[in-house]
Formats: C-alpha cells, sequence, structure tokens
C-alpha cells in the first residue's frame, strides 16, 4: 500500500473518531472543564445534551458551575433590560412550563440527568436572548398606578359587568360611563400638565410628566393578529406600539395613564374577540377541509381594523367636546403629548419595519368586522354599534 493511500485512511479514520467525540472535545479540545462541557451541552441539540447531561451528572462541582451560569446569565438578560417575568415566560413558551422553575431563586431542581438536562437548556435559551432597548418607564407612585386608582377601580368595574351582561342595552350604558370617566380624566391630566409646563410640545421629557413605555405580552395563537389590535387600541389613545415578533411582545408608549387605559381596553377587545370567534366554531371550505386558522386569523384583523375606526371617532368627539370647555388651547397640548410619544417611540426603536398581514378568508373577514361593531368600548367616548 503506498506512502498517499495509508495517510488518506489514517485522515478518515481521524474525522471518523473526531465526529463520533463529545460536542466539547470537538470545540475545546480532548480534556474540556466542567465549565466548557456546560457551554458545549446547553448549545446542543436535545440528544445530544441529554448524553452530555448524564457524563455532567458524574462529575463533582458540576451541579454547582451550573448554577453559578445560570445566575451569570440571567443577570446578563437583566442589563439588557429583560425583566425576570418577561424570562420565566420566554422560557416557558419555548421549552414549556417544567422549565420556567430554573429562572430566578427558585430554580433548585439539578440533581440527576434529567435536572441537568432541563437547566442547561434553559441556560442555552437565556444565553441567547437579545438586549432589548430601555423603554424609560418611571417607576410606579406610592398608590400603585397612574391613574386615579378610584376611577380606575370603577372602569374596570364597569368594564367587567360590559363583558358579562347578555343584554346589548346594558353593555352600551355600562360602556357609556366608563368611556365617560376615562375621557374626563385623559382631558383634564392633559391640561394640569400644561399648566405646569409639561407635555406642551415635541422636546417633553419622560418620566413621571412625559411619555413612558412599557412591554405587553402577545401570546399565540394569531399573535402577529392580536399585536394589531393592541395597535388599534393605542393609536386611538395618542399611544404608539412596536411589535417584537421574535420574544412575542409589544411595546407600547405613552402617557401613564393613558398606557394603563390602553391595556384595560386591549384586555377587555381581546376577551370579547375571543368569545366571539370562539361562537363561530370550526369552519370548513366546501371539500371538507378545516379553514378554521384562517378564519380566525381574518377575523381578528378585521376586529382590530374596525375596533381603531370606531376608536378614532370616539376619540375625535371626545376632543370635539373637550374643546368646548378648555377651548383651543387643548388642541396643541394634545398634539404636543402625541409628538412626545412619537419621539419617544423613535428614541427606542429608531429602525422599525413596517409590515403587512395577509387575508385569505372572506368569511372570516366579515365576522371578525361584524363582531368589532358591537363590541362593548370602554374608551373615550361610546360609539353607538351599527345595527
Amino acid at each position: 500500500m503506498g506512502t498517499r493511500s495509508r495517510q488518506r485512511k489514517a485522515d478518515k479514520r481521524r474525522r471518523r473518531q473526531r465526529a463520533s467525540a463529545p460536542k466539547a472535545e470537538r470545540t475545546y479540545g480532548a480534556r474540556p472543564s466542567v465549565r466548557e462541557l456546560i457551554w458545549a451541552a446547553a448549545t446542543a441539540g436535545p440528544a445530544e445534551r441529554a448524553a452530555m447531561a448524564e457524563r455532567l451528572a458524574a462529575l463533582a462541582g458540576a451541579e454547582a458551575e451550573l448554577e453559578a451560569m445560570l445566575a451569570e446569565v440571567e443577570e446578563a438578560a437583566r442589563r439588557g433590560n429583560w425583566e425576570r417575568h418577561e424570562i420565566e415566560r420566554q422560557v416557558e413558551r419555548r421549552l414549556g412550563a417544567g422549565h420556567a422553575s430554573y429562572v430566578g431563586a427558585g430554580r433548585r431542581q439539578l440533581a440527576g440527568a434529567d435536572g441537568l438536562a432541563r437547566a442547561l437548556a434553559v441556560l442555552g435559551l437565556m444565553a441567547r436572548l437579545p438586549p432589548l432597548p430601555a423603554m424609560g418607564a418611571p417607576p410606579p407612585p406610592a398608590g400603585g398606578g397612574h391613574a386615579d386608582s378610584r376611577m380606575l377601580a370603577k372602569v374596570r368595574a364597569l368594564l367587567a359587568k360590559a363583558e358579562s351582561t347578555t343584554f346589548p342595552e346594558e353593555a352600551e350604558a355600562l360602556s357609556a360611563k366608563a368611556q365617560e370617566l376615562m375621557a374626563r380624566h385623559a382631558i383634564d391630566e392633559a391640561m394640569v400638565g400644561h399648566a405646569g409646563g409639561a407635555g406642551a410640545g415635541a422636546s417633553a421629557p419622560s418620566g413621571p410628566s412625559g411619555p413612558a413605555g412599557v412591554r405587553l405580552a402577545v401570546d399565540d395563537p394569531y399573535a402577529s393578529a392580536k399585536s394589531m389590535l393592541l395597535a388599534a387600541v393605542a393609536a386611538a389613545n395618542r399611544c404608539r406600539t412596536v411589535w417584537m415578533p421574535d420574544v412575542a411582545l409589544s411595546a407600547v408608549f405613552g402617557y401613564p395613564a393613558d398606557l394603563e387605559f390602553v391595556e384595560v381596553l386591549y384586555t377587555s377587545l381581546l376577551v370579547q374577540a375571543t368569545s366571539a370567534m370562539a361562537a363561530a366554531g370550526p369552519q370548513v371550505d366546501g371539500a371538507g377541509r378545516s379553514r378554521t386558522r384562517s378564519f380566525r386569523q381574518a377575523f381578528l384583523l378585521s376586529y382590530a381594523a374596525r375596533i381603531g375606526e370606531r376608536l378614532r371617532a370616539a376619540g375625535k368627539a371626545a376632543e370635539a367636546e373637550a374643546v368646548e370647555v378648555h377651548g383651543q388651547v387643548l388642541v396643541p397640548v394634545l398634539a404636543g403629548r402625541s409628538a412626545a410619544v412619537e419621539e419617544a417611540c423613535a428614541s427606542a426603536f429608531p429602525n422599525t419595519v413596517r409590515r403587512s398581514l395577509s387575508i385569505s378568508n372572506a368569511a372570516g373577514w366579515r365576522a371578525g368586522r361584524a363582531a368589532a361593531d358591537v363590541a362593548a368600548l370602554t374608551g373615550r367616548v361610546e360609539v353607538p354599534a351599527r345595527a
């Protein structure tokens, strides 16, 4: 056998041996440290991770090292503006509810290969979390909220009754009362801010007297369509949203009391939309094939579009009535607050991209619009539903 032939066979044998070696040895060499083994296992596929967890379970100090590394990556995520509850949600939605206990002080179940494998998966996920923009949200005041607590409690109570009643007239009356309370509060807050020298222009400061930001979870199914509903509610209340599909979060910017109201109204409308969508039941085409998913996607998008129309009309009506009370000075005050919100959003997200969602189910679009027409709004001013 020639020298070249023997060399080729030896090279092929070494390649086979290297391919069959554990990932840590392929990456770090023949004698990786415990930390290197852990990192290799955290980034491996499920099958290889389970095999490496068996090996780690037999190594002294592996559990303590993994515990320390979990704390390190969680702290790095917190420096990247992630809140603990947001980290737990990401772990749960990607790995399952059983993995979320490995986040924060509650993680202690590292004994055994199964516990190690779960902790390794959490470590790999947390290490890949992208940094989030700072939202500039002010700390909550001692009362627990930015909107008047008694007024917001009344709105929530009216909202709960409007959702539960089976009588449209009662829902309309309850919604109208809630909207009246919110409209009065929003306009009064804007005028108080103007009198104090804040909120009258695009240069209004962020913080308690200026715009702030929050992140709201938008969950599957149909998360993109739900984010459109949130955007419609926010826009009607002089707030802005940025949808982050990779992490299923929407950033919402606005004045603190408006942000609280947007969350309350969005939650209510989503409950109503989900109920109406479920009442429509499964959908099939003429050939008996399921059309439920496309129906519900179109339903939610149409619902969001129609709710946006109703809320914009309500906002214009509320402003017209408020101008009669406060005079024309209200117009530049509200315009200045909107400009300040735009500036805060653009500062946190300077490179946003507009995206569109396609509609492939006309029946779902019609049903969503019809449901939005009769939805109980708890916004600024009630808009009567069409017959």
